[in-house]
Parts: C-alpha cells; structure tokens; sequence
C-alpha cells in the first residue's frame, strides 16, 4: 500500500467518504437520561423496614413504596424493580419468607410481579 499522505507529485487517489457522525452510545434516549436524572435529584423518604411481625404496618410499607413509585416513575417502571426494591426493605420473618421463594421457588411471580408480591405480603 502507498504512502500516507501521498508523496508530492505521484499519480497516487484517495478519496475520503464521510461516513457520518460516529455512533451514539447504546442506551436511553436523552429524553429518559434527562427524567432519570431528575428522579435521582428528589430526596422521597425511603419506607421503613416491614418485618411481618405486625401485619397492621404493612399498609404503611405499601403506601411508602408507592409513593416512591409514584414519584419515581423512570425508575420503577419495572416490576421486577419494584418487587426488588421492596423485598430489600424487609426484615425478620418477611425476610424469611422472601429468601424461602428466592430459594425454592425462584420462579414464583412473586419474585418478579409487583401484585403477586403485594397479595403475598398481604395475606
């Protein structure tokens, strides 16, 4: 192959093809990257562990989860990201039981399906 850039005077052509802007990098498009980052600015009270031992503060729990939710809507568009966002909130015996589905049925809905999880926890 020749030279480059081709010596003075050679009957040497190159042509340059533009090719376009590089690619852009894989992921979401500016408008999400921009509702992402305004989700991570809001400071919305995280919900106090839920235990199981009093099945009374599981209302309370649920409210707080959806609050959040419902603040963060980009975040937890997902089911799988509320039900593991949640399940990182329990404790004791609720705790118990979630690492028994995790384990034995790991392909429960439950694990994955926000209403399966909250008529679990309900219940």
């Amino acid at each position: 192959m020749g030279a480059f850039p081709p010596p003075q005077g050679g009957n040497h052509y190159y042509y340059y093809y533009n090719a376009g802007p590089p690619p852009r990098n894989p992921g979401p498009p500016d408008d999400d990257r921009d509702a992402l980052a305004r989700e991570g600015k809001l400071d919305i009270q995280r919900p106090e562990s839920f235990t199981g031992r009093d099945p009374r503060k599981w209302r309370t729990f649920l409210t707080q989860c959806l609050n959040l939710f419902q603040a963060k809507p980009m975040t937890f568009q997902l089911d799988n990201a509320r039900v593991a966002f949640a399940a990182s909130y329990l404790q004791g015996i609720a705790f118990d039981h979630y690492t028994a589905l995790l384990r034995f049925e790991p392909q429960s809905p439950v694990l994955s399906n926000w209403q399966s999880f909250v008529n679990e926890f309900s219940t």
